[in-house]
């Protein structure tokens, strides 16, 4: 099978190339296939689902709906070479993650024949998945603060990343807060965490909901 993947950006391509991918599929080529789209955010669905995109807006959700369309056309061309589409994204802030799931999921009504498309959302942040798995986090960063980690309710609405911020970056999360969330540096940061933890991370025993609701439907796309 091939898949093809599209996230927020380059942590959570990190993320999956870094080990996960590869625990769930195997080894690439062996046999299965994929390839990861990182995009510049996680933005907003576009109003009209059938609107060109704003080639200046990289976002994945407001070129959603365009991608979808394009794999749909595909499939309509009788090309089969993607067997499914995964949608990765954070839920942030939102309040229902099973509305916004079914957001995502009735775009496909705007695709005609619609593509397998798996959509799977991280509570609150990718880095719940991290924290699902303490060894992982303890073998990449020995000096992590165990008492937090163990304070952390798994995939809560708690400030996800600045939790893990305070238990494993140096000065805590002090040292990171005064940049925002989406400046350069905790960017890259996030990226160092996803590059450091996941190759460490056990996917069998892993405590995130949202991770496992991840990998059992991803193992669910293999055996279709």
């Amino acid at each position: 099978m091939h898949f093809e993947i599209l996230v927020e950006g380059q942590t959570e391509n990190t993320a999956l190339s870094s080990g996960i991918l590869e625990q769930i599929l195997g080894k690439y080529r062996e046999p299965h296939t994929w390839k990861i789209h990182p995009h510049q955010g996680i933005g907003k669905l576009p109003d009209d689902l059938f609107a060109a995109p704003n080639p200046k807006d990289r976002t994945l959700l407001h070129n959603l709906p365009d991608r979808l369309r394009g794999y749909s056309k595909r499939l309509a061309l009788g090309d089969h070479s993607v067997s499914a589409v995964l949608v990765l994204v954070d839920l942030d802030n939102r309040p229902d993650c099973i509305a916004f799931k079914q957001t995502l999921v009735d775009i496909l009504k705007v695709c005609e024949p619609p593509p397998n498309a798996l959509f799977r959302i991280a509570i609150e942040e990718l880095e719940a998945w991290f924290l699902g798995d303490v060894a992982a986090i303890r073998a990449a960063y020995p000096d992590a603060k165990l008492d937090i980690l163990e304070n952390y309710q798994q995939d809560s609405i708690c400030g996800t990343w600045e939790w893990l911020a305070e238990a494993i970056h140096p000065g805590g999360l002090q040292a990171l807060q005064n940049k925002g969330k989406r400046s350069p540096t905790v960017s890259a940061q996030k990226r160092q965490w996803a590059a450091r933890i996941t190759p460490h991370m056990d996917i069998n025993q892993n405590v995130s909901p949202s991770f496992n609701a991840f990998k059992t439907g991803l193992e669910k796309l293999l055996h279709e």
